[in-house]
């Protein structure tokens, strides 16, 4: 019988990093360095590494939940938006879709259909819900920045606060309500990826 083995996250990026030429995979390395996203990727840790290095240690250093996510977010900010856009839509298809992970708990407020709430509403319903409970809003924030849904000034505003509540708390109330929709929108597709187990307790679909 013969046994076919899925493509593993580690797979989807180097394969992305194979089709880009030298000077495309020393731009990435040089932005991943120079971003500002958590944990810091320090230049000895790419230096001089090849490419199977390198999308390892992404896995490593941003876990591999985040992994595409980070991946994609370089590509596109050194112009290799192709390249993005199919790693993206590899790393959709490699995902289980929320209907496919089931809750950590019962919900104590009422659950809020996907089908019949946009994210944004689902933020504007839940924000105190999130508040209290999102943690690892460092992750959040650098995707955030990456996108270019929050500024520089604001990252730095909300990094400033002294607990993750607080930080919560100024990101919606602050930039995510300047945003409006979009923003609220990209915020719950961040924290569908980042936060699945959360999301779904709080009654996301």
């Amino acid at each position: 019988m013969l046994y076919i083995m899925e493509k593993t996250t580690w797979d989807h990026i180097h394969n992305t990093f194979d089709d880009l030429s030298d000077e495309q995979f020393k731009r990435f390395t040089d932005k991943l360095v120079d971003s500002r996203m958590q944990p810091r990727t320090r230049r000895n840790a790419v230096e001089g590494k090849d490419r199977s290095d390198v999308a390892r240690h992404i896995i490593d250093n941003y876990t591999e939940t985040s992994a595409i996510d980070v991946t994609v977010l370089i590509l596109k900010a050194i112009g290799c938006s192709n390249a993005a856009q199919e790693l993206e839509g590899l790393g959709k298809a490699g995902t289980p879709s929320s209907a496919n992970i089931s809750a950590s708990g019962t919900s104590t407020t009422a659950n809020i259909s996907a089908s019949a709430c946009s994210g944004a509403a689902f933020i504007d319903a839940k924000w105190s819900d999130l508040v209290q409970r999102t943690t690892g809003l460092e992750a959040i924030l650098d995707i955030l920045l990456m996108r270019g849904i929050l500024t520089d000034e604001e990252y730095s505003n909300i990094m400033a606060e002294h607990t993750q509540q607080k930080m919560m708390r100024a990101l919606i109330i602050g930039p995510m309500r300047a945003a409006g929709d979009g923003g609220k929108n990209a915020l719950y597709e961040i924290l569908m990826k980042q936060k699945p187990y959360m999301m779904k307790d709080l009654g996301a679909q």
